[in-house]
């Protein structure tokens, strides 16, 4: 007799419909169509799945899932607790922005609560709010000895007092990001202190945006298996392709495993974090700005989710990426198998 499959539900929180209030941006579209669609291939080679999804009702629906329900203006939550509901696990991929990633983790992580509720697939609260939020990563990577870039955030960005502090340290260029951003998305470059401070005064702009350096430099990211409790895996070192236009930045490809060079120096700073983020579990992307002229790894963001390099992952390290995530959450005798380290271009 056939045995029954386990309903699993998948959303990528863009095409997934969360944007069903706004003029999808085509660039993040794209990214998470190649994640989704990467995820869902993987899921699918393990014939042990039915998959569920949803889809913004202005995309077409995806081809390799079993049922997706259609997301209309205003109705992303509650077609989102309809398909949850009907699951038996569920995997979220959702940028941090606005709160979307931490807002669908906690309502996950209720729902994981009751009696028959789906299993999260995800990193736990506290890593998903460390991640989503840029000062409270600069505080944890702090704690755990790592080198990163100082964060200025609030009215202290428009005061005299600050401005002449930071003028003394004679920094060339100057960054604004989102205080709850994701990837290059909404990031502005100064080339000095007096032009960023009046953009930060144009509409309170400083209540939602932070101020650090410009850190120039290799642009690299690694991703982890996290198992929780300081237990972690080294997955992938990669180099980020990113262009600059004007005042803004976009991701334009990643070289997965691009920077195998790095591994052993990426698996100490990844030990580093695992240990201040004992409730992540499953997938962690990091990413990194290599200075070569200090010989200095510096972290920027922490992202407690499935990243761009996911596209790749599979082929890179030549076994299924979704069954070593799934195994390593639901299989107590897990063993990490040996990986490959092959390169895999992404290009979009």
């Amino acid at each position: 007799m056939k045995e029954k499959q386990e309903k699993l539900f998948v959303c990528e929180f863009i095409t997934g419909g969360g944007l069903s209030d706004e003029t999808l941006p085509e660039s993040l579209v794209h990214e998470g169509a190649l994640m989704r669609d990467a995820l869902l291939r993987d899921l699918n080679q393990m014939k042990q799945y039915a998959l569920i999804t949803t889809h913004d009702a202005r995309l077409p629906q995806p081809a390799l899932a079993r049922k997706s329900l259609p997301v209309i203006a205003s109705d992303f939550k509650k077609t989102f607790k309809k398909a949850l509901k009907q699951a038996d696990l569920v995997w979220v991929i959702a940028p941090e922005t606005d709160g979307a990633l931490l807002g669908l983790t906690e309502l996950c992580l209720a729902e994981e609560d009751k009696e028959h509720g789906a299993q999260f697939l995800g990193c736990g609260f506290d890593a998903t709010l460390i991640g989503t939020s840029k000062s409270l990563t600069f505080d944890t990577l702090q704690a755990a000895g790592i080198h990163t870039l100082p964060v200025y955030s609030g009215e202290d960005l428009i005061q005299p007092a600050f401005f002449e502090e930071m003028s003394t340290l004679k920094v060339a260029k100057w960054l604004a990001k989102p205080e709850d951003g994701a990837g290059c998305e909404g990031i502005h470059l100064f080339d000095s202190l007096t032009a960023l401070r009046d953009w930060l005064q144009e509409d309170q702009r400083y209540l939602l945006y932070f101020a650090q350096p410009y850190q120039s430099g290799i642009n690299a990211s690694f991703a982890y298996l996290s198992g929780g409790g300081g237990l972690a895996w080294l997955l992938c070192c990669n180099e980020q392709h990113i262009c600059q236009t004007g005042q803004l930045f976009k991701l334009t490809g990643i070289t997965v495993n691009g920077m195998v060079a790095y591994w052993q120096r990426f698996e100490t700073l990844m030990r580093k974090l695992a240990k201040e983020l004992p409730d992540a579990l499953g997938y962690v992307g990091v990413d990194v700005i290599i200075d070569t002229q200090a010989n200095k790894i510096y972290v920027i963001d922490i992202n407690p989710r499935l990243t761009t390099s996911y596209v790749a992952l599979t082929e890179a390290i030549g076994c299924n990426a979704a069954k070593l995530i799934l195994d390593n959450q639901r299989d107590e005798s897990f063993k990490m198998p040996r990986i490959q380290k092959n390169i895999v271009e992404i290009q979009w």
